[in-house]
This record gives structure tokens, sequence and C-alpha cells, in this order.
């Protein structure tokens, strides 16, 4: 593969702000001269995951993942360096000036790259037809009926696609596109006969869908009547480019305001972030179907620390926000609901009371997760009837019980007493038969199983003298070419974990070819994670230069005795081992061997 210049990947490493890159992953808050947020590589509720801009560094306290903007892209993206270098330099505008897909590429990236590419011209030709033909003209009615300006049409991207069964088809063909894969990418249709392709998007107002770094990588496409024998939406099929569990409708342009803010919007649709938009309101993603993932609530976790879910006011709706609180909790979410009168949805709401009521009536008035449980279950009961008001207080506590505060406890109770008259005492009686019962039946589900509260273990493991040492020389090792000469000429395994031989092996490598110290480059050089991480936690360490070489003198030494003392060890087993074997002679030289080394090692 072709090399990048030393200078270009400077370029590139000094025109990326860390701070900014990273809180496109992590919410970041600033506490002095750094900023804190939690660690993306491990899991953790207490922030320990550290970003200086001076710097242009991260470090994490807790597991001690380490580095710079490009090993942070290699670790968090799992890419190789060149695509990580590629990726900043497109971020940062800085054209590389080489061809990194020739005969070594990754073949299915390449794939991919030329399905991003299918997309994209099928977005422009989609956008062209809505706006510019006559074709277009009654789906450009259509959308500004609907309140859509020409600005919003472009900004979002919405085109239309003409009800000709291969005009895209036929524009991929001759645009040398192979069109088996123009079919995996959800684009076309093989006919029946095998003859050729057909489009699969006719007749229909087309929403590009786009994945985290702004590509189209699928589409979603709307009739333009609400005929009952045809589906209202259609989407792309799921493709190696799309995937349902994995996009976020308009997180790459809501991530930046959601970082500011520290707020997140969740809705069930796309068309209701459109709406939400239009409205004013620049921190919502959807989900594409009902379907809220993993993955989905990890990305949030990232960059947001309050969810607001808002879903339709129909059941299908209760249902979908109840299903999505529940799994945004499970996660550590901080997730509050907000509700729409009757069985509006979020753009019938803004058409119908605007967009500044919608802002400040529902998304500035969320309900907390108990005070929008309890509201679901009051919902189809009627509680001037026994029967439901029993119901109402065994499902509320059921479900709310072993999730809520102590002080929540004391709301709960106080809001079941004033809507169902039931005394505050015969309550506070049932809620504490409830936690009982529900910690009996956890412990009795799962007998051999105790619940172990997390706890930090990277933070609490303490270091050896040893490792203490082994870091502090590897640290001076990566500043001074001159040092590591010496090292290797004068001490013969120095190291005592394989991690630090390993690197120590790599950076004789690395001043072989590049003569001059340089960490960052050294690191970026690194396939392994863990070596890495290494390398970059030795270089952030604080050191004072008037003490360096009094710390070089002491960190040898001590890693020199330790070399000793385990040599001693393991000859002392092997002569015991000699002697079983009644190897008498051998377990003689053995002992004379130690002897010599105890003697070298009380004169250290």
């Amino acid at each position: 593969m072709t090399k990048i210049p030393e200078e270009t990947i400077e370029e590139v490493r000094s025109k990326t702000d860390i701070v900014d890159l990273i809180g496109e992953y992590v919410q970041l808050t600033k506490r002095g001269k750094n900023w804190f947020g939690l660690c993306p590589f491990h899991g953790e509720s207490t922030p320990s995951f550290s970003v200086s801009e001076d710097k242009q560094l991260f470090h994490c306290f807790g597991c001690g993942a380490s580095g710079n903007a490009i090993t942070f892209v290699m670790d968090i993206e799992n890419n190789p360096f060149t695509e990580a270098v590629s990726k900043l330099a497109d971020r940062a505008g800085i054209e590389l000036g080489i061809d990194l897909n020739n005969s070594s590429a990754d073949s299915r990236k390449l794939e991919n790259q030329s399905m991003i590419e299918a997309h994209k011209l099928a977005a422009n030709f989609y956008s062209h037809l809505l706006l510019n033909t006559v074709e277009g003209e009654k789906a450009l009615q259509y959308l500004e009926q609907r309140g859509f300006s020409r600005e919003h049409i472009e900004n979002y991207g919405i085109g239309w696609s003409l009800d000709d069964r291969e005009v895209l088809s036929q524009l991929l063909q001759r645009k040398k596109f192979d069109m088996k894969e123009m079919e995996q990418a959800g684009l076309c249709i093989m006919k029946n006969d095998g003859t050729g392709y057909f489009d699969r998007f006719r007749g229909r107002v087309m929403f590009p869908l786009h994945d985290d770094n702004g590509n189209v990588v699928a589409f979603s496409g709307r009739i333009l009547s609400d005929s009952k024998e045809e589906a209202k939406y259609l989407n792309s099929p799921e493709t190696p480019i799309f995937e349902k569990g994995r996009l976020l409708y308009n997180f790459h342009h809501a991530r930046l305001n959601v970082r500011k803010t520290g707020k997140v919007i969740l809705f069930e649709g796309f068309m209701d972030t459109i709406s939400a938009e239009r409205a004013g309101i620049m921190n919502s993603v959807a989900v594409m179907g009902t379907s809220l993932s993993d993955t989905h609530l990890t990305k949030l976790k990232r960059i947001a620390n309050q969810l607001i879910i808002c879903c339709d006011g129909d059941n299908a709706g209760w249902e979908a926000a109840r299903r999505f609180a529940i799994l945004a909790q499970q996660k550590g979410l901080d997730a509050q609901i907000a509700l729409l009168p009757g069985k509006m949805d979020p753009d019938e709401y803004i058409t119908t009371y605007g967009g500044e009521a919608f802002a400040e009536k529902v998304i500035g008035n969320p309900h907390s997760y108990m005070s929008f449980t309890m509201a679901y279950y009051k919902r189809s009961k009627n509680l001037s009837h026994e029967n439901d008001v029993l119901q109402y207080i065994h499902e509320v506590m059921e479900e709310l019980a072993p999730k809520v505060s102590p002080i929540e406890r004391d709301l709960l109770l106080r809001q079941l007493n004033t809507e169902t008259g039931v005394s505050a005492e015969a309550l506070r009686e049932q809620l504490t038969k409830t936690v009982g019962k529900i910690a009996k039946r956890e412990k009795t589900a799962e007998p051999g199983l105790q619940t172990v509260p997390q706890m930090d273990t990277f933070r609490n493991r303490k270091t050896t003298s040893v490792e203490r040492a082994e870091k502090f020389l590897l640290c001076h090792l990566l500043t001074d070419v001159q040092l590591f000469d010496r090292v290797r000429d004068e001490h013969q395994e120095l190291f005592n974990r394989e991690e630090y031989a390993t690197i120590f092996v790599k950076l004789a490598a690395f001043y072989e070819e590049h003569k001059m110290p340089d960490f960052h480059r050294f690191a970026e050089s690194l396939e392994d994670r863990e070596l890495r991480k290494i390398v970059m936690e030795a270089a952030m360490l604080e050191r004072d230069p008037e003490y360096a070489q009094q710390e070089i003198h002491d960190c040898i030494h001590h890693l020199e005795k330790h070399r000793v003392t385990v040599k001693i060890d393991r000859m002392m087993h092997e002569s015991k081992e000699a002697e079983k074997m009644n190897d008498y002679t051998r377990a003689l030289e053995l002992a004379r061997e130690i002897i010599q080394l105890r003697k070298s090692l009380s004169a250290m």
C-alpha cells in the first residue's frame, strides 16, 4: 500500500481538534484545563476519561486507554492506521494525494464504497427530478402543502422517484455500476426472467437516510395518496451499508447540538424529526421502525446525559414509549417521556398548535419514568371501581417498587393516596410487602447468584514497583534515542512483562527507520491496541526534567535487581529438580551460580 507522507500525517494530527473529535462520541464536560466524560472503552458510571486540549491527548484513569486523535479513531472504529488517517483527512478537508485502494485493499470495503457512491448518485438524481422537472411538480406541491419550503427540501435532500420501472437502473448501468451489487444495495431488483433489473422505488417522495458520517446509505419512499393497497412508506432493505439496528435518523446532524445541550430527543419516525427541526428543535433523532437497539442506546449515551422519548399519542405510541423507556433505564440513561394529547403524532401537533407550543408544552415538560409509568397503568382504569383501584395499585408497585429511590417511593405513595383515596398507612404497608416479595422472588429464581455491586477493577488495582519502573523507563525511552541505544547495548532482558519487551523490540525497529523520537508516530505504527495503550500511557506520565537522570538510573537499577531475583528463583527451582533426579553435579553447579548472583545482588 502507498505510504502516507510523514508531513501529511502531522498535518492531519495538528488540524484535528481532539476535543471536538472525541466529543462526537463522548459527552464531555470541562473541569479545569481538561474535559471529562464516561470512557467509551469500558463500562463505568463515574467519568474517568480525560481529554487534554493543550496536549491533544486523551487518557482514561480507569482502564488506562490513552492516545491522540488518530489512535482514538483506530481504537473506537477498529480501523487500521491508514483508514483512520484517511477519515480524519476527509474530516479536516486535507487531500492525501495518494491512492489507498490498491491491490492490498479490502475488497469488501471497495464494494461498500461503490454502494455508497451509487446511493449518492441516486439521491442527487431523485432531488433533481423533484425540483427541476415537470414530472416532479405534483410531489413538490404535496411537500409545500405539508409546510416544506424549498430550503427544507434541499437541506434534507428530499427527492422524487419516477413512476418508471427502469429509469434509475438504466442510469446506474450507464455509470458502470455492478448491477448485482446494486441489487445487494437495495436500489434495484432482478427481473423474474433474469434478463435485467427494475427500480425498487417508483412513484414515491424519497427521503435519504444517512449513516453517522453523513453518507446516504438507504431511502424511505412515501406514496402521495393514502391508498390502502400500497404501503405508505417503503424502506430500503437491510444491506451491507444499512442496518436498522445501527442507524438513527438525523444522528449525523443532531450530534453536535446534542453534545452542546446534553439532551437528545428520540422519535418513532423520521418525519417527526424533520417536523421538529422545522420547528427549531435541532437535537432529535429517530429509529427506523419501532425497535430501539442496544447499539442505538450506546451511541446516545456517549453524547447525551438525558434522553427525552416522544412517541405518538395512540396506544401503539404509548407501548413504544414504555418499551424505549425500560430499555433506556436498563442502559443507565436518564429517560423522560414527553406525552402528546389524544392520539396525535408530533408532526400533527406541530401543524395544529405550532412549533413553539410543541417545544414548550411537550418537549419542555416531559414526565419522569415514575410519572409516565403511573399514567401508563391509569389509562385503562376507572378509579371509581374498586377492582380497577386494586389492580392499578398492584401494577404500579410491582413496576416501580424495585426501581425508584426512597424519595420517589414517598412521592409515589402520596400520588396513589391522592388518586385512589387509599390511606397512606395501607399503601406503605403494601409497598413494603411488594418490595419483600420481589426480593424473595429474585433470590429464589437465581439461587446460585448474588448481586455484586459494580466496581471499577481497573482503578482499584495496585501497580507493583517493578511495573512502575518499567512504565517510567519506557516513558524516557520514547523521547531519548541515545538512552535507548545505551540501554540496548548495556542491559539484557531488562523488561519483565512480555508486552514491554515486545514494545522495546518494535521501538528499536522504529528508531532504525525514523532516527528521531516521536511517540505519536510510534503508537500509530502499532497494530495491537493494547500495545498502543501502554505506549501512550507511558508517554503521558508527568516527569521532572531536572531529575530525569536520577529517575532513569533508579528505574534501571530496580529492574536489574528484579531480573537477578527472578533468575535466582528460577535456578533454585532447577536445583531442587536436579536433586530429585539425583543429578547432584548439576545441583552443585546451580548452587554456586546462585551464591554468585546473591553476592551481585547485595552489591547493587
